[in-house]
Protein backbone atom coordinates (compact mmCIF):
# COMPACT_ATOMS: atom_id res chain seq x y z
CA UNK A 1 0.00 0.00 0.00
CA UNK A 2 0.99 3.42 -0.65
CA UNK A 3 1.98 5.75 1.93
CA UNK A 4 -0.79 8.00 3.22
CA UNK A 5 -1.16 11.37 1.86
CA UNK A 6 -0.62 12.81 5.42
CA UNK A 7 2.12 11.02 6.19
CA UNK A 8 3.79 12.28 2.98
CA UNK A 9 2.64 15.92 4.27
CA UNK A 10 4.17 15.22 7.81
CA UNK A 11 7.67 14.02 6.85
CA UNK A 12 7.84 16.98 3.79
CA UNK A 13 6.89 19.71 6.89
CA UNK A 14 9.80 17.54 9.25
CA UNK A 15 12.33 18.07 6.15
CA UNK A 16 11.31 21.60 5.73
CA UNK A 17 12.40 22.40 9.53
CA UNK A 18 15.77 21.20 8.66
CA UNK A 19 16.11 20.59 12.75
CA UNK A 20 19.16 18.59 14.50
CA UNK A 21 18.83 14.74 14.79
CA UNK A 22 18.18 13.52 17.66
CA UNK A 23 21.33 11.50 17.81
CA UNK A 24 23.68 14.57 16.99
CA UNK A 25 22.29 16.10 20.07
CA UNK A 26 23.17 15.39 24.21
CA UNK A 27 20.90 13.19 25.33
CA UNK A 28 19.00 16.12 27.92
CA UNK A 29 18.87 18.99 24.90
CA UNK A 30 16.92 15.91 22.76
CA UNK A 31 14.27 15.19 26.12
CA UNK A 32 13.65 18.60 25.77
CA UNK A 33 12.88 19.59 22.41
CA UNK A 34 11.09 16.02 22.46
CA UNK A 35 8.98 17.05 25.12
CA UNK A 36 8.37 20.55 23.82
CA UNK A 37 6.15 19.00 20.84
CA UNK A 38 2.70 19.11 22.43
CA UNK A 39 1.45 20.40 19.04
CA UNK A 40 1.69 17.44 17.16
CA UNK A 41 0.31 15.12 20.23
CA UNK A 42 -3.02 16.12 19.83
CA UNK A 43 -5.60 17.71 22.68
CA UNK A 44 -6.51 15.49 25.24
CA UNK A 45 -10.12 14.51 26.74
CA UNK A 46 -10.50 15.21 30.69
CA UNK A 47 -10.34 11.90 32.15
CA UNK A 48 -13.10 11.62 35.29
CA UNK A 49 -9.82 11.71 37.60
CA UNK A 50 -6.12 12.25 37.77
CA UNK A 51 -3.51 11.58 40.58
CA UNK A 52 -0.03 11.21 40.71
CA UNK A 53 1.14 8.33 43.19
CA UNK A 54 4.93 7.86 43.97
CA UNK A 55 5.98 4.22 44.22
CA UNK A 56 8.71 3.86 47.07
CA UNK A 57 11.96 4.02 46.22
CA UNK A 58 10.16 3.86 42.81
CA UNK A 59 9.16 5.52 39.83
CA UNK A 60 6.32 8.34 39.58
CA UNK A 61 2.94 6.85 38.33
CA UNK A 62 0.26 9.20 36.95
CA UNK A 63 -3.23 7.22 37.29
CA UNK A 64 -6.10 8.27 34.85
CA UNK A 65 -9.42 6.89 36.24
CA UNK A 66 -12.60 6.86 33.94
CA UNK A 67 -16.16 7.40 34.95
CA UNK A 68 -17.50 4.92 36.79
CA UNK A 69 -18.07 3.55 40.65
CA UNK A 70 -16.13 0.32 41.68
CA UNK A 71 -13.01 -1.30 40.60
CA UNK A 72 -11.84 -0.67 36.93
CA UNK A 73 -9.64 -2.85 34.11
CA UNK A 74 -6.28 -0.89 34.71
CA UNK A 75 -3.65 -1.01 31.63
CA UNK A 76 -0.08 -0.27 32.61
CA UNK A 77 1.24 2.34 30.28
CA UNK A 78 4.79 2.37 29.19
CA UNK A 79 5.61 5.41 26.98
CA UNK A 80 7.68 5.39 23.78
CA UNK A 81 10.91 7.32 22.87
CA UNK A 82 13.76 5.15 22.44
CA UNK A 83 13.88 4.58 26.36
CA UNK A 84 15.46 7.87 26.14
CA UNK A 85 12.81 10.34 25.22
CA UNK A 86 9.32 10.80 26.21
CA UNK A 87 7.76 10.82 29.90
CA UNK A 88 4.29 10.85 31.43
CA UNK A 89 3.82 14.35 30.11
CA UNK A 90 4.65 13.76 26.27
CA UNK A 91 2.28 10.90 26.40
CA UNK A 92 -0.47 12.39 29.02
CA UNK A 93 -3.22 12.93 25.61
CA UNK A 94 -2.46 8.83 24.70
CA UNK A 95 -3.17 7.74 27.83
CA UNK A 96 -6.49 9.86 28.46
CA UNK A 97 -7.62 8.78 25.08
CA UNK A 98 -7.19 4.85 26.30
CA UNK A 99 -9.08 5.72 29.44
CA UNK A 100 -12.11 7.66 28.40
CA UNK A 101 -12.71 5.91 24.93
CA UNK A 102 -11.88 2.67 26.66
CA UNK A 103 -13.53 3.31 30.28
CA UNK A 104 -10.94 1.70 31.96
CA UNK A 105 -7.98 2.87 34.68
CA UNK A 106 -4.65 3.79 33.24
CA UNK A 107 -1.31 3.83 34.80
CA UNK A 108 1.44 5.90 33.26
CA UNK A 109 5.13 4.75 34.22
CA UNK A 110 7.76 8.00 34.62
CA UNK A 111 10.40 5.22 34.15
CA UNK A 112 14.23 6.24 34.64
CA UNK A 113 15.58 7.66 30.84
CA UNK A 114 18.82 6.18 29.44
CA UNK A 115 21.39 7.09 28.82
CA UNK A 116 21.60 8.06 32.79
CA UNK A 117 20.01 4.95 33.97
CA UNK A 118 20.88 2.02 31.05
CA UNK A 119 19.49 -1.31 31.09
CA UNK A 120 17.82 -2.72 33.33
CA UNK A 121 16.75 0.39 35.00
CA UNK A 122 13.42 1.07 32.69
CA UNK A 123 12.57 -2.59 33.12
CA UNK A 124 13.12 -2.59 36.94
CA UNK A 125 10.83 0.22 37.14
CA UNK A 126 8.59 -0.50 35.17
CA UNK A 127 7.85 -4.12 36.93
CA UNK A 128 7.84 -2.97 40.03
CA UNK A 129 5.18 -0.24 39.19
CA UNK A 130 2.67 -3.03 37.88
CA UNK A 131 3.39 -4.47 40.87
CA UNK A 132 2.76 -1.87 43.22
CA UNK A 133 -0.11 -1.57 41.40
CA UNK A 134 -1.44 -4.85 41.61
CA UNK A 135 -0.59 -4.96 45.06
CA UNK A 136 -2.54 -2.15 45.97
CA UNK A 137 -5.08 -2.65 43.78
CA UNK A 138 -8.25 -2.78 46.26
CA UNK A 139 -7.29 0.96 47.53
CA UNK A 140 -6.44 2.22 44.00
CA UNK A 141 -9.97 0.54 42.70
CA UNK A 142 -8.49 -1.65 39.97
CA UNK A 143 -9.11 -5.40 39.62
CA UNK A 144 -6.02 -7.30 40.16
CA UNK A 145 -7.34 -10.10 38.17
CA UNK A 146 -7.63 -7.40 35.03
CA UNK A 147 -4.25 -5.22 34.83
CA UNK A 148 -2.82 -5.73 31.70
CA UNK A 149 0.75 -3.82 30.43
CA UNK A 150 0.60 -1.50 27.27
CA UNK A 151 3.49 0.53 25.18
CA UNK A 152 4.48 2.05 22.73
CA UNK A 153 7.84 1.80 20.83
CA UNK A 154 10.40 1.43 23.22
CA UNK A 155 7.23 1.43 25.51
CA UNK A 156 6.12 -2.12 23.49
CA UNK A 157 9.51 -3.29 24.63
CA UNK A 158 9.33 -2.54 28.30
CA UNK A 159 5.60 -3.97 28.18
CA UNK A 160 7.03 -7.08 26.51
CA UNK A 161 9.81 -7.36 28.74
CA UNK A 162 7.25 -6.63 32.48
CA UNK A 163 5.13 -9.74 30.68
CA UNK A 164 7.94 -11.95 30.72
CA UNK A 165 9.42 -11.14 34.08
CA UNK A 166 6.26 -11.38 35.43
CA UNK A 167 5.94 -15.01 34.21
CA UNK A 168 9.26 -15.93 35.38
CA UNK A 169 8.46 -14.54 38.64
CA UNK A 170 5.10 -15.62 38.82
CA UNK A 171 4.21 -12.08 39.75
CA UNK A 172 2.21 -9.87 39.14
CA UNK A 173 -1.01 -11.66 37.14
CA UNK A 174 -0.65 -10.12 33.57
CA UNK A 175 -3.97 -10.16 32.04
CA UNK A 176 -3.02 -9.08 28.45
CA UNK A 177 -0.02 -7.22 26.71
CA UNK A 178 -0.77 -4.55 24.35
CA UNK A 179 2.14 -3.77 22.06
CA UNK A 180 1.84 -0.67 19.58
CA UNK A 181 4.73 -0.99 17.12
CA UNK A 182 7.19 -2.54 19.66
CA UNK A 183 10.98 -2.94 19.73
CA UNK A 184 11.18 -6.79 19.96
CA UNK A 185 15.07 -6.96 19.05
CA UNK A 186 18.13 -5.42 18.51
CA UNK A 187 18.92 -6.89 15.27
CA UNK A 188 19.10 -3.37 12.84
CA UNK A 189 19.49 -6.01 9.60
CA UNK A 190 16.16 -6.96 8.57
CA UNK A 191 14.38 -6.23 5.43
CA UNK A 192 12.12 -3.23 6.82
CA UNK A 193 14.88 -1.73 8.40
CA UNK A 194 16.85 -1.54 4.91
CA UNK A 195 13.79 -0.35 3.50
CA UNK A 196 12.72 2.37 5.56
CA UNK A 197 16.46 3.06 6.70
CA UNK A 198 16.12 6.99 6.22
CA UNK A 199 13.28 9.41 5.54
CA UNK A 200 10.51 7.81 7.31
CA UNK A 201 10.36 9.25 10.72
CA UNK A 202 12.34 6.76 12.57
CA UNK A 203 15.56 6.13 11.07
CA UNK A 204 17.72 3.22 11.50
CA UNK A 205 20.46 5.72 12.45
CA UNK A 206 18.41 6.93 15.49
CA UNK A 207 17.42 3.43 16.48
CA UNK A 208 20.77 2.54 16.83
CA UNK A 209 21.68 5.51 18.44
CA UNK A 210 18.90 4.67 20.95
CA UNK A 211 20.47 1.12 21.58
CA UNK A 212 23.90 2.61 22.66
CA UNK A 213 21.99 4.90 24.85
CA UNK A 214 20.09 2.19 26.57
CA UNK A 215 22.29 -1.04 26.44
CA UNK A 216 25.71 0.09 25.55
CA UNK A 217 27.08 -3.24 26.23
CA UNK A 218 26.29 -4.97 22.76
CA UNK A 219 26.28 -8.81 24.43
CA UNK A 220 23.75 -7.16 26.81
CA UNK A 221 21.18 -6.62 24.00
CA UNK A 222 21.02 -10.44 23.55
CA UNK A 223 19.15 -10.53 26.63
CA UNK A 224 14.90 -11.74 26.28
CA UNK A 225 14.55 -8.26 28.80
CA UNK A 226 16.07 -6.14 26.63
CA UNK A 227 15.15 -8.10 22.93
CA UNK A 228 12.03 -10.34 24.14
CA UNK A 229 12.54 -11.87 20.32
CA UNK A 230 15.23 -13.83 21.83
CA UNK A 231 13.63 -15.69 24.55
CA UNK A 232 14.18 -19.45 24.67
CA UNK A 233 10.21 -19.87 25.34
CA UNK A 234 7.38 -17.59 24.47
CA UNK A 235 5.20 -19.69 26.07
CA UNK A 236 2.95 -18.84 28.99
CA UNK A 237 2.68 -15.14 28.15
CA UNK A 238 -0.60 -13.45 28.21
CA UNK A 239 -3.26 -12.65 25.64
CA UNK A 240 -1.44 -10.06 22.75
CA UNK A 241 -2.20 -7.50 21.00
CA UNK A 242 0.36 -5.72 18.69
CA UNK A 243 -0.55 -2.87 16.43
CA UNK A 244 1.41 -2.00 13.49
CA UNK A 245 2.59 0.49 11.15
CA UNK A 246 3.87 -0.48 7.42
CA UNK A 247 6.08 2.30 6.32
CA UNK A 248 8.45 1.27 10.15
CA UNK A 249 11.98 0.20 10.80
CA UNK A 250 10.44 -1.53 13.26
CA UNK A 251 7.81 -3.84 11.33
CA UNK A 252 9.25 -6.83 10.88
CA UNK A 253 10.33 -7.55 14.17
CA UNK A 254 6.68 -6.95 15.12
CA UNK A 255 5.79 -9.22 13.09
CA UNK A 256 8.56 -11.45 14.02
CA UNK A 257 7.52 -11.48 17.79
CA UNK A 258 3.38 -12.32 16.57
CA UNK A 259 4.67 -15.26 14.97
CA UNK A 260 7.02 -16.32 17.82
CA UNK A 261 4.15 -15.92 20.32
CA UNK A 262 1.44 -17.43 18.09
CA UNK A 263 3.59 -20.83 17.35
CA UNK A 264 4.20 -20.29 21.02
CA UNK A 265 0.26 -20.94 21.66
CA UNK A 266 -0.41 -17.45 22.90
CA UNK A 267 -3.48 -15.94 21.18
CA UNK A 268 -2.24 -12.82 19.32
CA UNK A 269 -4.66 -10.48 17.75
CA UNK A 270 -2.98 -7.91 15.19
CA UNK A 271 -4.11 -4.36 14.07
CA UNK A 272 -2.86 -3.35 11.00
CA UNK A 273 -2.14 -0.07 9.39
CA UNK A 274 0.60 -0.48 6.39
CA UNK A 275 0.11 3.15 5.10
CA UNK A 276 1.48 4.72 8.63
CA UNK A 277 4.86 5.59 9.96
CA UNK A 278 6.34 4.57 12.84
CA UNK A 279 4.91 7.09 16.04
CA UNK A 280 1.43 8.00 14.55
CA UNK A 281 -0.63 6.88 17.48
CA UNK A 282 1.08 9.02 19.47
CA UNK A 283 1.87 11.59 17.32
CA UNK A 284 -1.75 12.02 16.70
CA UNK A 285 -2.42 15.72 15.86
CA UNK A 286 -1.57 15.57 11.46
CA UNK A 287 -2.90 11.95 10.94
CA UNK A 288 -7.16 10.89 10.67
CA UNK A 289 -5.70 7.54 10.46
CA UNK A 290 -4.32 8.12 14.34
CA UNK A 291 -8.31 8.93 15.45
CA UNK A 292 -9.24 5.54 13.67
CA UNK A 293 -6.75 3.54 15.23
CA UNK A 294 -7.54 4.67 18.42
CA UNK A 295 -10.86 4.04 18.43
CA UNK A 296 -10.06 0.70 17.16
CA UNK A 297 -7.56 -0.17 19.49
CA UNK A 298 -9.57 1.49 22.80
CA UNK A 299 -13.03 -0.74 21.09
CA UNK A 300 -10.86 -4.03 21.63
CA UNK A 301 -9.35 -3.46 24.71
CA UNK A 302 -12.55 -2.13 26.41
CA UNK A 303 -14.42 -5.64 24.45
CA UNK A 304 -11.28 -7.97 26.25
CA UNK A 305 -12.16 -6.51 29.26
CA UNK A 306 -15.82 -6.55 28.61
CA UNK A 307 -15.41 -10.20 28.21
CA UNK A 308 -14.27 -11.42 31.40
CA UNK A 309 -17.45 -10.91 32.96
CA UNK A 310 -19.04 -13.25 30.46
Amino acid sequence: MCLDPQAIDFLAAIAELNSPKYEDLPAAEGQEIFASQTDIFGTAPEAASQQDIEVPNGPKLRLYRAAGQGPQPCVMYFHGGGWVLGNIETHDTLCRRISVQAGITVVSVEYRPAPNDVFPAAINDCYNATQHVSDHASELQIDRSRIAVAGDSAGGNLAAAVALKARDEDSPPIHSQWLIYPITDANTETDSYHKFADGYGLTKNLMTWFWNQYVPDVEERKHPLASPLQALSLSGLPPTYLLSAGYDVLYDEGQAYAERLRTAGVPVTEQAHPAMLHGFLHTSEPFDEAVTAMTQLTSAIKDFFASEDK
